[in-house]
């Protein structure tokens, strides 16, 4: 199966973004929406490179398996995911929805690396907007996150030898969830792996089942 990504770039002013559709007509309720964001070395205005990293070549490998729109923005260079910039990307993800009416109980939010960051602080700034998180290698204020996603799905992964961003923060995220009450969270915490965790992690089966059961409200 040829998988097609559509590009968008970005001469409106508005974030370029890559947005995948799956074949096929789509569920009675809308397909479920992903909102991917890519790492620091993805940043640019092409639209393409961050659908090159992570999810993207996951999706190739197996479409089968991600039934779902796929929404990729790309972060400006010299820029990270917070503030203004996940103020846009959350303004575009409104435009996704109301153009495309995916299903709004099953909007997801995952990310790496520097996305992982961004995963994190997005989730706790919309706190009540998905119905899961899957940050990867990425890091966050453990208040933020215990005072605020004590509610929400989380499955975070990283690798012990991850020498970019320690493995200590997800460690400190996994107790800042188990305070908050949180009764859904998992934490994968891959032994001898690097910064790349995500490459296994997006090709995790049970992930993958555990990331569509999930529905918000």
């Amino acid at each position: 199966m040829r998988v097609r990504f559509r590009y968008f770039d970005a001469h409106s002013g508005h974030l370029p973004f890559a947005l995948y559709v799956p074949p096929g007509r789509p569920p009675a309720l809308g397909w479920p929406l992903i909102l991917f964001l890519h790492g620091s070395r993805e940043r640019g205005q092409d639209g393409k490179k961050q659908t090159t990293v992570g999810l993207g070549p996951a999706i190739r490998e197996n479409p089968e398996a991600w039934p779902a729109l796929v929404l990729m923005p790309q972060c400006p260079q010299g820029l990270t995911w917070q503030g203004t910039v996940l103020e846009a990307v959350y303004a575009l993800l409104g435009v996704v929805e109301r153009r495309a009416k995916p299903d709004p109980r099953r909007i997801y939010l995952t990310g790496l690396s520097m996305g992982g960051h961004g995963a994190w602080n997005m989730a706790i700034r919309y706190p009540d907007k998905f119905a899961a998180l899957a940050p990867i290698c990425g890091a966050a204020d453990p208040f933020a996150v215990m005072f605020n996603l004590g509610h929400l799905p989380v499955w975070n992964f990283h690798g012990d030898a991850d020498a970019v961003v320690p493995v200590e923060f997800s460690r400190v995220l996994r107790q800042a969830l188990e305070r908050s009450g949180n009764k859904n969270h998992h934490f994968t915490e891959y032994a001898g792996v690097d910064h790349n965790s995500w490459d296994r992690a997006y090709r995790e089966r049970e992930f993958i089942r555990w990331l569509f059961s999930q529905k918000r409200g």
